[in-house]
């Protein structure tokens, strides 16, 4: 439809028809006849192949290739990689469990268990659809139904209040880090090649953490407050949670593998900033888990 309209003044025929074919490719993100990746992949490969940046085609596959060499790209793939190993390890369940085991004796208490959770999964985890919904709402909703809080007229007993804080704290966990949400990245990119500033991981963690820990200390009490459970105290769930990390079992070999390696990602992230690029760190530490995870 856009092709038949006449190009506007000032644009030339290959920017108004790369200007159709960017519609065109919005519109089946939102429609979703095929998966988001594929629709983006058919987009730069249509406008290599027809020449609508560069009518040279060495120069125009050159551009389309591009966004696969940049840095920040693949730094949000394997961060998501990370989230993708936490669930299949059942490194990321056990430490939910292991947070509400500890604090999850009141029900502010376990607030703050969703919280740290939340905060201990956020630096590896680019997608706060994965780490809440993911991994943090599995073990968190099924605590609301030990005391008969269900969606409805009982959602005020306890379940309401868990829901609301893990939303609004992973908003918080999602601004902490640089690799807590891919968009982070995205936008120091446009910085970068904008404004020729360049902010490094642990300059981003550094200069958000004085409000970062206000915030992550204090929001639940507030969500508490605002919005206060009829239940309290919550001493059962301590002691399912207990049970449920004795179903875990100890330790896996791939649980230990995991958490080794995003500790030393952490460390390299943050204490080797100015010899290691975040991006090569990223790719250095999930290589071998790639191999882990392939055998």
């Amino acid at each position: 439809m856009i092709l038949i309209i006449p190009i506007p003044e000032g644009l030339t025929p290959a920017a108004w028809r790369y200007f159709a074919l960017f519609i065109a490719v919005i519109a089946a993100l939102v429609l979703e006849p095929l998966p988001g990746s594929v629709v983006g992949l058919l987009g730069v490969s249509a406008a290599a192949m027809l020449g609508l940046v560069d009518a040279r085609p060495a120069e125009s596959i050159r551009w389309a290739l591009t966004g696969f060499s940049d840095g920040v790209v693949w730094l949000i793939f394997v961060a998501t990689m990370f989230a993708l190993g936490y669930e299949k390890t059942g490194l990321g369940k056990r430490v939910a469990l292991l947070m509400v085991s500890f604090l999850g004796k009141t029900t502010l208490g376990l607030g703050y268990a969703s919280t740290f959770s939340d905060l201990a999964l956020a630096p590896f985890m680019p997608s706060n659809t994965a780490r809440s919904a993911g991994t943090i709402y599995p073990v968190i909703s099924n605590i609301p139904p030990l005391y008969k809080s269900e969606p409805g007229p009982t959602a005020g007993k306890m379940g309401s209040f868990l829901m609301y804080v893990t939303f609004v704290m992973q908003c918080v966990t999602s601004s902490m880090f640089l690799t807590g949400l891919a968009p982070n990245l995205l936008a120091l990119s446009l910085i970068a090649t904008a404004y020729n500033i360049h902010i490094s991981w642990n300059q981003w963690l550094m200069g958000f953490l004085p409000i970062g820990i206000l915030l992550m200390l204090v929001l639940p009490w507030v969500v508490y407050k605002i919005y206060p459970p009829s239940i309290t105290s919550s001493s059962e769930v301590a002691k399912w949670a207990k049970v449920e990390l004795k179903k875990l079992g100890a330790l896996s070999l791939r649980e230990i593998s995991m958490l080794a390696l995003a500790l030393l990602a952490l460390g390299l992230w943050i204490f080797f900033r100015d010899q290691f690029n975040a991006t090569t760190v990223a790719l250095v530490v999930f290589s071998p888990d790639v191999g882990a995870e392939s055998r």
